[in-house]
């Protein structure tokens, strides 16, 4: 290839912005007549076109990946699973039945966790996607991407969690003479043995609720004291609680961080979800982060509770700037999108502009199904002393609850 073809895609625009006092004229550029070579060298790293990276199966997690604890490469493989058949799968170019969830959601048109996630570790560690599949084709790679849960220490009794999650579920379970999941926090010494602090470029706090977790603020000290602030820094939080003064202070120290509201739905719908928060909390602190330079976004979860508001919800996301992936519940399978009766299905769909609905909606509903599913609603609304109706009017009328 000849240079006048190699750098064919510079145009007078851009060349104006990135060139020297020194640099050649851009007709001489052009001619490529006495361009030095460093002239060429900085246009290959500010211009360069980045090479598409369109692979039809690589995931970066079960390369780069860990999530803690569980000691799994991402949360959504199934519990037996072969993380080297995966990655074999994976290099020559086989969607592994164990990723099905996330093949699902793209072949409805939806972003799974693993676009998501290709395009974030590339960003933070400056290569091309193409580049990191090159590096794990070469047995390259090395573990840089941490989701980290410190406890189940949660204020919430979120419909779809449990108390294996939320120490707030476990004491709901308690006080209705149900037995629940043991309350566990994970200590700063265990944390020191899953987390490399100065290789690490993107760290994800979970929970619980992981701003009441003190372990998640040692391992901020712990990244600044290994000269580590360029490090991305998650918070995957209900919204619920401000950061004190001592938090927002390590917060503040890393250049990139973000806080992943967890919102499935908009005032009295978010509130009946995540019983017993409010919604002015949530206004407060996506402003708080807004006034403190952390970047926000939304982790929403979709269940066949709060689908029928489905459309509300994703517009006032967009209303207001925010990014957000959708998550549909799997599991407990009662709360699946589909396990709806059939005519409120149809009738979601003729209201929705949004075509990501039609494959969730798309399973067959069983009576026994929506036997198990009414059972649990209504055994929640009792254990939590509120009633649907006040929450989700247009829903509970629906279903005839």
């Amino acid at each position: 290839m000849t240079l006048r073809d190699r750098y064919s895609y510079v145009t007078l625009e851009d060349y104006s912005t990135v060139a020297g006092p020194d640099w050649p004229t851009f007709d001489r550029f052009q001619q490529h007549r006495d361009v030095a070579q460093s002239v060429y060298d900085e246009i290959d790293t500010m211009l360069a076109p980045q090479r598409k990276f369109d692979h039809p199966a690589f995931c970066v997690l079960p390369f780069y990946g860990i999530e803690q604890p569980g000691n799994t490469a991402c949360c959504l493989l199934p519990q037996a699973h072969d993380i080297q058949q995966i990655r074999q799968d994976m290099l020559q170019g086989r969607r592994p039945g164990a990723c099905e969830k996330c093949w699902n959601l793209e072949d409805a048109g939806i972003r799974s966790d693993r676009l998501l996630k290709n395009e974030t570790i590339s960003f933070y560690l400056d290569v091309d996607t193409q580049q990191l599949f090159d590096q794990c084709v070469a047995e390259q790679n090395i573990t840089t991407l941490y989701k980290i849960d410190t406890s189940n220490t949660c204020n919430a009794t979120c419909v779809t969690c449990n108390s294996q999650a939320s120490s707030a579920w476990a004491a709901l379970e308690r006080k209705n003479n149900t037995v629940p999941a043991r309350s566990w926090r994970i200590r700063n010494n265990t944390a020191d043995v899953w987390i490399d602090y100065a290789t690490a470029t993107s760290i994800s706090f979970r929970g619980g609720e992981p701003l009441l977790s003190a372990t998640n603020f040692y391992i901020l000290e712990q990244l600044i004291a290994h000269n580590n602030t360029n490090c991305f820094i998650g918070f995957v939080t209900n919204g619920s609680v401000t950061p004190s003064d001592y938090q927002l202070d390590l917060i503040s120290q890393f250049a990139n961080k973000n806080f992943c509201f967890s919102l499935d739905g908009v005032g009295s719908v978010f509130e009946y979800m995540r019983y017993p928060l409010k919604w002015s909390a949530i206004e407060k602190n996506l402003e708080f982060c807004k006034i403190n330079n952390i970047s926000r976004s939304v982790s929403y979860t979709l269940s066949n509770v709060n689908v029928w508001y489905h459309d509300q919800t994703v517009k006032w996301f967009q209303d207001n700037d925010l990014p957000y992936q959708l998550n549909p519940v799997y599991d407990p399978a009662y709360f699946h999108p589909g396990i709806l009766p059939e005519n409120i299905k149809q009738h979601i769909l003729s209201q929705s502009g949004c075509k990501d609905l039609v494959s969730l909606l798309e399973p067959q509903c069983s009576q026994a199904d929506l036997d198990l599913f009414f059972a649990k609603l209504k055994e929640q609304d009792t254990w939590k002393g509120i009633h649907l109706q006040d929450y989700l009017p247009k829903l509970a009328s629906q279903l005839d609850y």
